[in-house]
């Protein structure tokens, strides 16, 4: 007889099955394991999507939205170009000893921050010949030398020391 289904012939004639039920208990066993591991992972990638608050009977005012700041940054052979709603920050901040001046690009962007608290986005274009090292820099002094955004990621308010952190990088052109 096979191992897999068992007959028995009861008393009344009718035909008792048995079923064998070690092959589904084998891939609960492995199916169960997987399905942790998967679901793991899909929390890794979800993405936080926090809902607009609520409120019946407010009594705020409601003030149109801020005008966009949109702050961009060029990063040219000859130095760093800044300019915000289509004007230019001032001149030009050209090359010291050669390299570009972060220091200089860090003051600007600090008090274009105290003038806009609450904006966080900023443009970075690129030169081709600008090397990536420069491009990264300059991400790191745009975003603030002591920033760190790791409770940004839980809904947690950027720190203070956080400039312009929502940083796109665009073709020069």
């Amino acid at each position: 007889m096979s191992q897999g289904w068992l007959k028995k012939r009861s008393k009344d004639g009718a035909d008792e099955v048995k079923a064998d039920l070690l092959p589904v208990m084998n891939i609960m066993f492995l199916l169960i394991p997987a399905l942790l591991v998967a679901m793991e992972f899909a929390s890794m990638a979800s993405v936080v999507v926090t809902p607009p608050n609520m409120c019946s009977g407010c009594t705020t005012k409601n003030t149109p939205p801020a005008e966009p700041l949109h702050f961009q940054v060029e990063i040219r052979e000859d130095g760093f170009k800044a300019t915000a709603g289509g004007a230019m920050l001032g001149e030009l901040i050209p090359l010291q000893n050669g390299a570009h001046d972060f220091a200089a690009l860090a003051e600007r962007t600090r008090t274009l921050k105290h003038s806009h608290p609450d904006e966080a986005r900023v443009t970075v274009t690129a030169e081709p010949r600008v090397h990536m090292q420069t491009l990264v820099q300059t991400l790191d002094t745009l975003r603030g030398d002591e920033c760190r955004l790791a409770g940004v990621a839980r809904g947690e308010a950027p720190s203070a020391q956080c400039l312009f952190w929502e940083a796109s990088i665009s073709s020069f052109g």
